[in-house]
């Protein structure tokens, strides 16, 4: 005891009055840290103009060995060097059988990738520079581009070591690029040459059982920004709450995820992951670390949530949103073209006529529920020339009862056109805590195919005999019929009136808000290192003319900003609507130096990537446009 006070009252008066969250913010980069180093010094807007490129490894400007080692140095020697794991099978320094042979075994695991520093969901999207060899060659290390990787990685598990990153890039104008578990599916966390900023250890919890701030005043919690699903959702179980989490287990719930959007399960009566936010601790481009709120920093506050990961500030922690503990109730069932291996009444063989009927009936209900709080989640994929619809509608705050009469109208409307299923015995779980834990703990596979996506808006929905209807139907049968592509799409409605406050005054893209149906499809073609340039192009371009259909459709529509193609047509309008202005005037007076960039985020039109004979790829310079 200090003056009657416990440790832990000192902790929190502390953090109220430096406004941090966690102890690992209150390490924080200081003018006396600094000294007289130019290296670490703070950012200053009038320093002068943006040179034309950024320092890349091998280029004149790029720092020296001394300059390394000294920012080392600063970081307590946890600056780590851009070595791919796959460079462990090259012949040559970093030659290394056991580190080899686990990645030949796990090179395709999303937990593989989350916990490495440098790895990125998708290789392609540094070209596939250092593949792993086939297990009786052992290449010479010059088969592994490692300078396509970032060149160092910041471990950061304090803000210090965020601000000193962030100063030590810009003052030397190298790319920076941030990473937390790497699932992302643009290649927005990586890029040749950078500083990469790994946030993967800032993990921390506190529930707040009040929390006001402008107008809200209920029940919240602070929460680290490197928190991943199945750590979301051991907290709700430990303090009884609901809390929005991801959908898939290896997605950190409040970096990239959030700072797009973010959707759930439970989105269509909680809002999207932007719309939690009650206040937000970052690291701006100068270096400072500074809080933000509805009042304070309020540009930041409405950038960062659905603005785009990774352009406006590195969040190290927020405030969030909690509710009370709800219940959610699921019903699945199938039907396909193919033969039915089972007897069990929900999954059933129906014709190819019947088939696609059966989907515009499907479909048919998505208002309504949307409208009732629900989503819809569903996976039709095609295998030579048979259909199957895999589907799943799922609904917080509902009875077993409830979810059998909310189903009741689709499951009549099937069996109408010849889908002889019965409604389907409602799984049930009484706290979306239980909903999302998995026994097994989290797991999934990396993908380096290609990824498209497209919003749907209420009105293509409105009417199930109106043209406009029968329009998206026919592009989504084209899709998979003549394009041979599996289709996904989840369902959800993240309207203005379920974001309430502060969430509707953010930079969510209003073609999210609209939408009542978000489609995704990947490439059939995995576009790994084996696959020429020439055959890319041409892929992509006959994947590209399918999704096109869907954006006839939907032409006051766009894309999904963390599920979309790195190439999207006009991605300014597409991903972030009429906010764009407003964000860039935002990034411009915030960032004036470019120091944050990732491709398709707000001002990336400005920069370039040299040296990718014309694929949307990351692995070289970062140069203007204009320069």
């Amino acid at each position: 005891m200090v003056s009657g006070l416990s440790l832990l009252s000192i902790l929190l008066v502390a953090q109220a009055a430096f406004a941090y969250n966690f102890a690992y913010e209150s390490i924080q980069l200081t003018d006396l840290n600094v000294g007289n180093n130019p290296d670490l010094a703070f950012g200053n807007a009038s320093t002068g103009d943006i040179p034309s490129c950024k320092s890349y490894p091998g280029y004149e400007g790029w720092p020296s060995s001394t300059q390394w080692s000294a920012l080392n140095m600063s970081l307590g020697g946890t600056l780590l060097k851009g070595i791919p794991p796959a460079a462990a099978c090259y012949e040559g320094e970093y030659r290394d059988t056991a580190k080899c042979s686990n990645v030949r075994r796990r090179q395709s695991d999303a937990l593989f990738a989350k916990e490495d520093p440098l790895v990125p969901f998708g290789q392609w999207t540094l070209h596939n520079p250092c593949p792993v060899p086939a297990a009786s060659a052992t290449p010479p290390l010059s088969g592994c581009k490692l300078v396509s990787f970032p060149a160092f990685v910041v471990n950061a598990t304090t803000v210090k070591d965020v601000q000193l990153a962030v100063n030590f890039a810009r003052n030397n104008n190298i790319r920076l690029t941030i990473k937390n578990t790497g699932h992302d599916f643009l290649g927005r966390n990586t890029g040749g040459g950078a500083l990469q900023v790994w946030v993967h250890r800032m993990k921390a919890f506190e529930y707040l059982p009040t929390y006001k701030v402008g107008q809200y005043s209920g029940q919240a919690a602070r929460v680290g920004a490197a928190l991943e699903q199945q750590e979301v959702y051991d907290a709700m179980s430990t303090y009884g709450i609901t809390l929005l989490a991801p959908g898939s287990s290896t997605v950190g719930a409040y970096g990239g995820y959030m700072q797009g959007g973010g959707f759930s399960y439970i989105t269509s009566k909680y809002g999207l992951m932007a719309d939690q936010v009650l206040a937000l601790e970052l690291v701006t481009a100068d270096g400072r670390f500074v809080h933000a709120d509805p009042m304070e920093n309020a540009d930041l506050f409405f950038a960062i949530r659905g603005g785009g990961p990774g352009n406006f500030g590195i969040v190290t922690s927020a405030i969030v949103k909690a509710y009370p503990p709800t219940t959610v109730a699921r019903s699945d069932f199938t039907f396909q073209t193919g033969p039915v291996s089972s007897n069990d009444k929900t999954t059933v063989r129906v014709s190819n006529e019947t088939f696609w009927k059966g989907m515009k009936v499907y479909f048919s209900h998505n208002l309504r529920i949307n409208d009732a709080k629900g989503i819809m989640s569903n996976y039709i994929t095609t295998t030579a020339r048979t259909f199957t619809l895999s589907n799943q509608i799922t609904k917080p705050g509902v009875t077993v009862e409830e979810m059998r009469r909310l189903m009741a109208p689709l499951i009549k409307d099937l069996n109408d056109v010849g889908i002889s299923l019965v409604n389907p015995e409602p799984k049930f779980w009484s706290t979306y805590a239980k909903f999302g834990t998995m026994p097994g703990g989290p797991s999934g596979g990396t993908s380096n195919s290609r990824l498209v996506s497209r919003l749907v808006p209420r009105s293509n929905f409105a009417d199930p005999t109106s043209q406009t209807f029968n329009t998206t139907m026919a592009a989504i049968r084209s899709f998979m019929e003549e394009g041979g592509y599996s289709f996904h799409s989840v369902d959800y409605a993240p309207t203005l009136e379920t974001a309430g406050y502060p969430g509707s005054d953010s930079a969510v893209s209003p073609h999210l808000r609209n939408a009542v149906m978000h489609m995704t499809g990947f490439d059939s073609r995995q576009y790994d290192a084996s696959l020429s340039d020439e055959l890319w192009k041409s892929s992509h371009a006959r994947l590209d003319s399918y999704v096109q259909k869907l954006r006839d459709a939907t032409p006051l529509s766009g894309a999904y900003m963390n599920e979309a193609d790195v190439a999207e047509p006009n991605f300014q309008y597409s991903m972030y609507g009429d906010n764009y202005d407003r964000l860039l005037k935002i990034k411009k007076e915030r960032d004036p130096w470019g120091l944050f960039y990732v491709v398709t985020g707000v001002g990336s039109e400005s920069w370039f990537v040299e040296g990718t004979g014309g694929l949307p790829t990351q692995q070289g310079r970062l140069c203007r446009v204009d320069a």
